[in-house]
């Protein structure tokens, strides 16, 4: 349901208007390329960036953060829980990393509830903006159905004519959140839909689902049988021959939220830090035990295990696709290792 039509200088001006309150987080260009950075001003974003190197994930759960202080108190430890809870905005996110944030609110807010991302969530106002048509070559979000954000954004916009990169473009915005539709219309922004609006939201639409190529030759919910088919496949040994172990497809990853924890102490011996850092299921020593043993000592089988989690453990436990499809892991990966090339071959097999 379409709830408000902005022009993209009113747009702007409301993220201006956040500034006064919050980060900012959006689309930076760096030289050539797309980067998710903390700006001043809206007018320091590129609304209209293609692909993102990086997904915003880090500013709701950074690679490395304390999580509390300790300090050895007579012959026990008194403990300091360690929040960052700045208000932000992350403006200018595409649905593949709405749906991937979506996930992360998932995870952390359930079974064991993680409040030092919880807190970060709460106080982050997210501003989606949707694609036409794919960002990049090489995507498959339309394959695992997260080229459509209907949920996770505060505010989800979708460029509907004009030139969006002038004052002249125009916005279809939907509210997702009543932070969002507060933000609007508190400030008395935009314009309440047309006839016409509606109409151009439906062509919008019906024109975005023939430019995402099907690059998967099945449906996605079909992937965790496949996979249930597959354990002993082959496939896995020839494509981990190529595969470094260097953790680059998790590290660039939307959707990964494995960490560790280690402790640090200051000089005294007697105070210091937990903190935690992103953690890998490609890296070598990931599922190194006490006592030396490995669950997986072989790239083999932390390739499949990587794969079986993005498409079948994770939709089984969370009910969320594990992967959105934005295709990082595979740029991001020296030994050209393919996620659709996979499930592919995979079914060929079969």
């Amino acid at each position: 349901m379409l709830d408000r039509i902005l022009t993209r200088k009113r747009l702007l001006e409301l993220v201006d208007q956040l500034a006064l309150s919050r980060k900012i987080i959006g689309p930076v260009r760096r030289k050539d390329r797309y980067f998710y950075d903390r700006v001043d001003r809206a007018g320091e974003l590129d609304l209209d960036f293609n692909y993102c190197i990086y997904s915003p994930k880090a500013f709701l759960f950074p690679a490395y953060e304390p999580l509390f202080s300790f300090q050895r108190v007579n012959r026990s430890f008194k403990t300091t829980a360690i929040y960052e809870d700045t208000p932000q905005a992350i403006v200018g996110v595409h649905p593949c990393d709405v749906n991937a944030i979506r996930l992360l609110d998932h995870v952390f807010a359930n079974q064991h509830r993680d409040e030092h991302y919880l807190t970060r969530r709460r106080n982050a106002l997210i501003i989606g903006i949707d694609c036409p048509k794919p960002c990049t070559e090489g995507v498959f979000c339309q394959d695992m159905k997260a080229n459509e954000a209907t949920a996770g954004a505060d505010l989800m916009c979708y460029p509907l004519s004009g030139d969006e990169s002038t004052d002249d473009g125009r916005y279809a915005v939907v509210f997702g959140t009543e932070q969002g539709r507060e933000l609007v219309l508190y400030a008395q922004a935009g314009e309440s839909p047309t006839v016409h609006d509606e109409r151009a939201f439906d062509t919008y639409k019906a024109q975005k689902q023939g430019e995402f190529p099907q690059m998967i030759p099945h449906d996605v919910d079909s992937l965790p049988d496949l996979l249930n088919r597959s354990y002993d496949s082959l496939l896995w040994e020839a494509t981990a021959r190529r595969c470094y172990s260097c953790g680059s497809c998790n590290l660039s990853c939307p959707t990964c939220y494995c960490f560790n924890t280690y402790d640090e102490l200051d000089m005294s011996l007697k105070a210091g830090e937990r903190r935690r850092e992103w953690d890998g299921c490609q890296l070598t020593n990931f599922a190194l035990v006490a006592g030396g043993h490995n669950f997986r000592p072989k790239a083999s089988s932390r390739l499949r295990h990587r794969i079986y989690r993005k498409a079948k453990w994770i939709r089984e436990r969370e009910g969320i696709p594990g992967c959105v499809g934005c295709a990082r892991c595979d740029r991001a990966c020296t030994a050209k290792i393919n996620s659709v090339e996979i499930y592919n071959q995979l079914a060929e097999e079969e």
